[in-house]
């Protein structure tokens, strides 16, 4: 599989996952806030990837 498609899948994934753990404790912790903000940030390199590639 190509690197960009890993990273945003990775991110997808730890979004879901952290939000999902946030919803069976009954709310969001700073960890959990801090694993969906590395979840964006993955995403994000991701697109950034796929765009230098195109180039």
């Amino acid at each position: 599989m190509e690197q960009w498609k890993m990273s945003v899948l990775t991110g997808v994934a730890l979004i879901i996952l952290a939000l999902l753990f946030s919803f069976v404790k009954g709310g969001i912790s700073i960890w959990m806030a801090i694993v969906i903000v590395l979840g964006v940030i993955d995403i994000i390199i991701g697109i950034f990837r796929k765009k230098k590639e195109g180039i």
